[in-house]
């Protein structure tokens, strides 16, 4: 079970709501002349603030479905949505024109740009709590598949470990992001990208 929620956690991560973020907001602090101490310690914040909101919902969803006892159902409603997501990626790779497919909504990308260009501890805190949230429509269907799993098979507390080791490897890309950012090679990129 260790190796599947992990990869699963991992290979969730990998999508473009707050890996595309964090660039923007590194390439920006850059941009501002911040110090190298200053990114890491806004960019770990961005990162902590993701893993505590996923989390939070992993939790809420995980209680919920322990508290409802309908673990079977909940397996079978998170296979069908994450088929459902799957099938929308799959349009959206071979039909990328068509409106549906996986963003953060327009509206609050707007929102968390101008909180991130304020770059202050608290709009960095709010900014990634947004990130958080909208990142659920990307990767909501393998989180509720993996959590309906976790709860038809173990109890809370162990359940809670495998989803802090799911949150773990979910913002591991980007630690590792936020990590290369500090290359000098890297940062050169990171310029001409913005």
């Amino acid at each position: 079970m260790i190796p599947l929620v992990a990869m699963t956690g991992f290979l969730d991560g990998i999508h473009p709501c707050a890996i595309a973020i964090l660039v923007f907001f590194i390439a920006f602090l850059i941009s501002l002349k911040k110090t190298y101490k200053n990114i890491l310690f806004l960019g770990l914040v961005y990162i902590f603030v993701i893993f505590l909101t996923y989390l939070a919902i992993g939790v809420s969803l995980f209680s919920g479905i322990m508290l409802f006892g309908q673990h079977h159902f909940f397996a079978k409603l998170g296979s069908w949505l994450l088929i459902l997501l799957g099938l929308i990626s799959l349009k959206s790779y071979f039909f990328p024109k068509l409106s549906l497919g996986f963003r953060i909504p327009r509206v609050s990308n707007k929102t968390i740009k101008s909180f991130l260009e304020k770059s202050t501890l608290p709009t960095v805190i709010v900014a990634a709590f947004l990130v958080g949230l909208c990142s659920v429509p990307c990767s909501g269907g393998i989180y509720t598949a993996i959590t309906a799993l976790l709860a038809s098979k173990i109890i809370f507390l162990t359940g809670f470990l495998y989803l802090l080791l799911y949150n773990f490897m979910f913002v591991l890309p980007l630690i590792i992001m936020l990590a290369l950012s500090f290359n000098l090679y890297t940062l050169v990129k990171m310029g001409e990208w913005q």
